[in-house]
């Protein structure tokens, strides 16, 4: 009978040892795991020097092998602590990467921010697995999110994933690329739509044992395909978060994001015809007036609009209530008190922009923001109608 090579028989042993993952994973000096991960073989009786480790680390940091699938192919989702980072082509199907999270909470503004943290330490260039698609699938009976976040982007959606994670046992998974690649994909008919509420319950997945509540904050063009995510998850409740296009085009016109970068954004995958954007005199507010519209066509009785002019404060006297939680006091502060920090910078405290964007505003911007501001106020009446004292019936 054919033996493993020792390192199969290492990976397979760690995999199977959760306390070994979470000793090992965080560690982000090299020479200190190369000294942990070669004392974990000797006490398995496996002979791995510590410079075979070193050298199969440093092929696996090379370019050439962070874009090759993985060594490790598992047939299954590996345990909890690994979440998906990525979908790869692989002879002619698609695979799954997943990376171990060493113990991180998703607290960071944004998934990438903790992705690219944990893509660096020298455990994940040991561990760094793949699984066909079809791992995925047994997360589609995962618990649905407790509430979606939709936005126009630059209006307060970044403070509100900071402020709905800031509690124990809040999993908030912000803007994942991994999930958008499989919108994509599922908008392009490649893939069935259950597979997006499979992708988003493996970003869920409880690490700790200690989730209460999960929540998804989506990337801005995602209201494209408002009517695909809402057969998704039919009953989630969901808010939509803008601002005064004014001064969401200022801060567009100072750091572009990629849906206002023409070309950047495949259009197509989002059931949206490139004509009409290339139609457009100004791409960044046509492209913010289709998201506005979308989010304003789908609106629901499971939809709450936000404007950026109500927070920090509607998102403990509104949202929570929206999306069903009720937090203790301890966590209702924690909570709070994220309200008062730069969400993407949150070691700053926050301030307001608002007055010194209108008056960065030049007349070509506030031109082309006209269509926008219709839609805008379009909002505003839906917004103030929701929230308008029933008549008293005699």
């Amino acid at each position: 009978m054919t033996t493993a090579p020792p390192i199969d028989r290492l990976r397979a042993a760690l995999l199977a040892d959760e306390a070994a993952q979470l000793r090992l994973a965080p560690i982000a000096d090299t020479a200190a795991f190369l000294d942990a991960i070669t004392a974990y073989a000797a006490g398995l009786g496996l002979p791995i020097a510590r410079d075979t480790f070193a050298a199969g680390l440093a092929r696996a940091a090379t370019p050439q092998m962070e874009q090759q699938l993985p060594a490790l192919r598992l047939a299954e989702a590996p345990p909890r602590h690994w979440l998906p980072v990525d979908l790869l082509g692989y002879q002619g199907a698609i695979a799954v990467e997943w990376l171990h999270f060493a113990g991180l909470p998703l607290t960071d503004p944004f998934f990438e921010e903790t992705w690219r943290k944990v893509r660096l330490l020298p455990f994940n260039r040991l561990m760094r697995c793949a699984t066909p698609l079809a791992a995925l699938e047994p997360f589609a009976d995962a618990p649905a999110p407790d509430g979606i976040v939709y936005h126009m982007s630059r209006c307060g959606s970044t403070l509100a994933g900071q402020m709905l994670g800031a509690a124990p046992g809040h999993i908030v998974v912000a803007e994942p690329p991994v999930l958008d690649t499989m919108i994509q994909l599922v908008g392009r008919g490649t893939l069935s739509p259950v597979m997006i509420r499979a992708m988003a319950g493996a970003l869920t997945r409880d690490r700790d044992g200690q989730a209460r509540h999960r929540f998804l904050k989506l990337d801005a063009w995602h209201c494209f395909v408002l009517p695909l995510l809402r057969g998704v998850w039919p009953d989630t409740p969901w808010t939509f978060l803008y601002r005064d296009p004014v001064e969401v085009l200022v801060s567009q016109q100072r750091r572009p994001g990629m849906h206002v970068r023409p070309g950047v954004l495949p259009l197509d995958a989002y059931g949206v015809d490139a004509a009409d954007a290339a139609a457009s005199d100004n791409y960044a507010a046509w492209i913010l007036d289709r998201i506005c519209r979308s989010a304003a066509d789908a609106i629901d009785e499971d939809c709450l609009l936000l404007n950026y002019e109500q927070l920090p404060g509607a998102l403990a006297d509104a949202l929570l209530p929206h999306f069903g939680v009720e937090p203790d006091a301890a966590a209702l502060e924690k909570i709070v008190a994220a309200g008062t920090r730069y969400s993407k910078v949150p070691t700053q405290a926050f301030a307001g922009d608002s007055e010194a964007k209108q008056r960065e505003a030049s007349p070509e911007l506030r031109a082309a923001a006209a269509p926008l501001l219709a839609t805008y106020a379009r909002l505003e009446d839906r917004r103030r109608a929701a929230t308008a004292p029933s008549p008293v019936v005699a």
